[in-house]
């Protein structure tokens, strides 16, 4: 291919590519404005945010507190009421959700409470032995949640050479005296002092 042939392929296309710029410069006139680009793609979720959108609770305590599975399976999410209930301070601010991981609990079962306090309750060991429970209104959603943990949070415990150990009524009685214990003594403190040692719970 000759020069000269090279020098006016190059100048068509050096006109094509001007002939294209005026043309949206022209577009670009008449709306007001540069040409409209498509909308940045929508943020993605958080992982946990993502989940608790499709969640849906298995369980909800007397309190208003919902059980949730997460999709990974060795993970439960607590949501807090939306709405504090008639025994909470309205002052107060709301609860903050609570996630458990497998192993974060022991043990669990459901017992009989109380009628008018807690007619039937779930209870657990945590990993240290502590003694929580939530309260239900019903046996069919205290067993739920108890399906729940058991499958994806309850670890039992293990001694130095990996033998898994039994968890019976007297572990959960003896963590129940301590509870009721630390209870007896945070009563009579101050307020806003804790008493020694006093394992972090919520029940």
């Amino acid at each position: 291919m000759s020069r000269d042939i090279v020098m006016a392929v190059i100048a068509v296309a050096v006109v094509a590519l001007l002939g294209l710029l005026l043309r949206r410069s022209a577009v670009s006139s008449a709306t007001g404005g540069p040409p409209s680009m498509p909308p940045p793609p929508e943020p993605d979720l958080d992982e946990e945010e993502a989940e608790d959108e499709g969640g849906e609770a298995v369980a909800v305590t007397s309190d208003g507190w919902s059980f949730m599975p997460l999709e990974d399976r060795d993970r439960v999410r607590l949501i807090p009421p939306l709405t504090p209930g008639p025994e909470m301070d309205p002052a107060m601010p709301r609860p903050t959700p609570e996630q458990l991981a497998r192993g974060d609990l022991l043990a669990a079962r459901v017992k009989r409470g109380a009628p008018d306090h807690d007619p039937w309750r779930l209870e657990a060991l945590g990993r240290d032995r502590e003694y929580r429970a939530w309260r239900f209104e019903t046996e069919e959603a205290a067993r739920a949640a108890l399906a729940l943990v058991s499958r994806s949070i309850v670890a039992a415990p293990r001694d130095e050479e990996g033998a898994e150990g039994a968890v019976g009524d007297a572990d959960f009685a003896e963590a129940r005296r301590q509870e009721e214990e630390i209870e007896a003594q945070l009563a009579t403190m101050p307020e806003g002092e804790e008493p020694p040692d006093a394992p972090l719970r919520r029940e």
